[in-house]
């Protein structure tokens, strides 16, 4: 049977001999297909059946980028599955079919059209990224984006499920301009005895506060049943609300709506979460408990004074408050953006767990999101898959999970997963994790399920801008807990040394220090020299290092626990003539005071003006 043949035009069709009955056996048959230049040559399948191998070593379609017989192989094909769209790069491609003696199928029929790459030209208009696609092309968002419905522009994502203890919203694209015609709905919800507190830190929409029916941020309280339970407000203009808005309930919805004219620069807010000590017993007030940031008051009603234990009233004229307790830490690093909404999720909790979308239901096609874990500086983050089936490729080119070591695709790679086997526990060397999840357009799997938890201890850089290590993940919010065991090594430049002081300090007491304990090494050896042991509630000095290297261990035993600790360290100039004439020992008093040659002496002084003692070796 005669095939193969020579095709210049702009399309046509394709089919093995004896086409729509089963291929003849022994066929060797080229086809050279040349369409106009400036063109490429683009195949599209309506049916295909080949006999099955791994390699395609018996019956096979090869397509070659150009009519050279050594021309580079863009595909070679066989089995049963429809395969995607081809395309070469030039004008010219060449396809051959083979088969050998023994088994026979239905064989192929396909099409061939000139395609011409319209995202190589200047005037696509999409505005993140163009792609290309037979005969036409599409626009695409980059990650955290949406597109418009103008299917060229990008804008933010807007809206979604905020379950942090702390985060931040913004409305769609600021600080630039807001789309026209959004809707976006943020919820945060905190646990059930908690409050969330809410404060604009940028505002800037279309109308005045009096008139808000054009754009405008609508901020509710939400009850366990999804009803309204308090409308805190409607706002619009210029003007930020004045005051931290409080939710009643332990559930907060921002909803943000724009119509189709006047466009702004939008809002920006922070949110955090707080335990209502009013909820249960009152708080131990007799009359009444009021709630704020972090603490509690006990007041009374007109005639009566609160008492010095500050809980109860007894009769007089003078109504006043005391706060009982102030247990919130407010930290720098809770400012940071919060989820968008879309696919894109800030998780900023010490501890939790994701699944791709749609878990435990296939995930989607062509599906791009990402998670950015941030945990309490001085821990780093642990990832463990419980569950994974993602479609599986040699180089992961289809569906894929990349984890980076930071805060973005720049950090450094930690690896790219697929295929059914679950990858091993993935450690940061930071506070910082970033997770990217890819689908294309074909196959679906179940997709996978992660915990991920903070993990004390590392090594961490300093530099000359200070930075933060806290004993615990959950400091300020919980003591830290038994049978704990960290070590950080604080690292500075060749020729520099290391400076921490502690800010907070509370561990377990005991006068040897047996039990709960922090010690200070200068240097990471095993000889390295231990500044010291402490415990208690006294403050340790300020230590800095004789190299580029201080050495923190934290240890507690299986019984009493406390708040723990925090301290500051930096990057510092070496400081010569302060020498230790022996080591303290292991106790909750200060440190033996230095030896200070007079070379030493000013600068020395000039460290400690703030009150802090050093202990320097």
């Amino acid at each position: 049977v005669h095939c193969g043949g020579n095709f210049t035009a702009d399309s046509g069709v394709i089919e093995n001999p004896n086409y729509p009955y089963d291929y003849t056996p022994n066929s060797d048959c080229v086809w050279m297909i040349t369409v106009p230049e400036e063109y490429q040559v683009a195949i599209i399948f309506t049916m295909f059946q080949l006999e099955q191998h791994e390699d395609c070593i018996y019956d096979f379609l090869e397509f070659r980028d150009g009519h050279d017989e050594d021309s580079p192989v863009i595909a070679r094909l066989c089995g049963y599955s429809l395969p995607e769209n081809i395309k070469s790069t030039t004008n010219k491609m060449r396809v051959r079919f083979v088969s050998d003696a023994s088994v026979e199928k239905y064989g192929f029929s396909f099409s061939f059209i000139k395609e011409f790459d319209e995202c190589k030209t200047t005037n696509h208009g999409c505005h993140h990224k163009c792609v290309n696609t037979l005969g036409s092309y599409r626009c695409e968002c980059d990650i955290g984006y949406e597109l418009h419905s103008d299917g060229k522009s990008c804008e933010d994502a807007c809206g979604g499920y905020l379950k942090g203890e702390n985060g931040s919203l913004t409305s769609p694209n600021f600080p630039n301009l807001y789309p026209n015609k959004k809707r976006c709905v943020w919820e945060i919800k905190a646990h059930s005895q908690y409050r969330i507190f809410l404060n604009f830190t940028h505002f800037d929409l279309e109308g005045v506060l009096t008139n808000c029916e054009y754009d405008y941020v609508k901020v509710t309280s939400v009850d366990a049943e999804g009803a309204v339970a308090k409308v805190h407000g409607q706002f619009c203009g210029r003007i930020a609300p004045q005051f931290l808005l409080t939710s009643e309930t332990s559930h907060l919805r921002i909803k943000f709506v724009t119509d189709s004219s006047v466009q702004k620069s939008g809002f920006a807010a922070v949110y955090f979460t707080d335990r209502d000590e009013c909820e249960v017993d009152n708080g131990g007030c007799e009359q009444i408990c009021k709630n704020m940031i972090g603490s509690y008051v006990c007041e009374c009603e007109s005639g009566y004074v609160l008492s010095n234990d500050g809980h109860h009233c007894k009769e007089g004229e003078h109504d006043f408050a005391i706060v009982v307790t102030l247990l919130l830490c407010i930290c720098d690093f809770y400012s940071w953006q919060g989820p968008s909404g879309g696919c894109k999720f800030e998780l900023n909790t010490a501890f939790g767990q994701l699944t791709s979308p749609g878990y435990p239901e296939d995930y989607p096609n062509d599906k791009e999101c990402v998670w950015h874990f941030v945990t309490t500086p001085g821990h780093r983050l642990q990832l463990d898959f419980i569950e994974f089936e993602i479609e599986p490729h040699q180089d992961c080119a289809y569906d894929r999970i990349d984890v980076y070591d930071g805060s973005s695709v720049d950090a450094p790679s930690l690896g790219t997963y697929c295929g059914p086997r679950a990858p091993e526990k993935i450690l940061s060397s930071k506070n910082e994790l970033y997770l990217f999840f890819h689908s294309d357009s074909s196959v679906q799997r179940k997709g996978f399920q992660a915990h991920y938890t903070s993990v004390c201890g590392g090594t961490i850089r300093a530099e000359r801008t200070v930075g933060y290590v806290y004993s615990h993940a959950t400091y300020g919010g919980s003591n830290y807990e038994n049978r704990v065991a960290c070590e950080w090594t604080l690292l500075a430049e060749d020729g520099m040394s290391v400076e921490i002081q502690f800010t907070n300090f509370e561990l377990e007491e005991e006068v040897h220090c047996e039990y709960d304990y922090v010690e200070i090494y200068d240097g990471d050896s095993e000889n390295a020299m231990r500044l010291g042991r402490y415990c208690g509630n006294k403050q340790p000095n300020l230590f800095i290092s004789s190299g580029p290297v201080l050495r923190v261990r934290f240890r507690a035993d299986d019984t009493v626990t406390a708040k723990g600790f925090v301290f500051e360290y930096v990057e510092t100039d070496p400081v010569e003539g302060l020498i230790y004439t022996e080591e303290p020992g292991p106790t909750t008093r200060p440190p033996l005071e230095p030896v200070i040659n007079e070379k030493a002496n000013n600068r020395f002084l000039a460290r400690t003006a703030a009150g802090r003692r050093p202990y320097v070796h």
